[in-house]
């Protein structure tokens, strides 16, 4: 009786092993929208690298469909979980970057609603900012607003924001 309890116990349903595979065919079209350069640095064989670097390069939907499934059954001998593991630190890579450039943008919305007080308190955090080119491009990029202009100034601020951004401190 007990040898019927593990039969039982790694049969997996059909419907189960769909759900695998799609979740693995998902994997695989999330690596195949990664750069070249990005994926090759991931722990797959060559055959497996070969069909993703394949599926990047085919155009017409059939095929590239195709191969899509052609990458999710040679995932299947990969270890997922390394891969997995991997795309979760990319992940959190491109959401700290986000919220980088988010607090760049807080920061200079909140220089041109505020202006000097929000401009002396960024001062105060990085004293190397240059105080009279952050105070140009503020009253440029007000002027501009005021005007309705397309928002140069302000993607200069941005721009400009953006090579103090790992010491940015966040806005409240």
């Amino acid at each position: 009786m007990s040898q019927d309890s593990d039969i039982d116990a790694e049969i997996i349903s059909k419907s189960e092993q769909k759900r695998e595979i799609q979740a693995i065919t998902k994997l695989g079209e999330r690596l195949i929208a990664l750069p070249a350069s990005v994926v090759s640095d991931y722990p797959l064989s060559e055959l497996c690298l070969k069909a993703i670097l394949e599926a990047q390069k085919i155009k017409s939907h059939v095929g590239k469909k195709r191969q899509i499934k052609f990458v999710g059954k040679v995932l299947r001998d990969e270890d997922l979980e390394a891969i997995q593991q991997k795309l979760l630190v990319l992940d959190q890579q491109k959401q700290l970057e986000n919220r980088k450039l988010h607090n760049i943008e807080q920061w200079r919305d909140r220089i041109l609603r505020e202006g000097d007080s929000a401009l002396n308190q960024l001062i105060i955090e990085i004293p190397v900012i240059d105080r009279q080119h952050l105070r140009q491009l503020m009253r440029n990029a007000q002027n501009e607003i005021k005007r309705d202009k397309p928002p140069k100034f302000q993607r200069e601020i941005f721009q400009y924001l953006k090579t103090f951004m790992d010491q940015l401190p966040t806005t409240n």
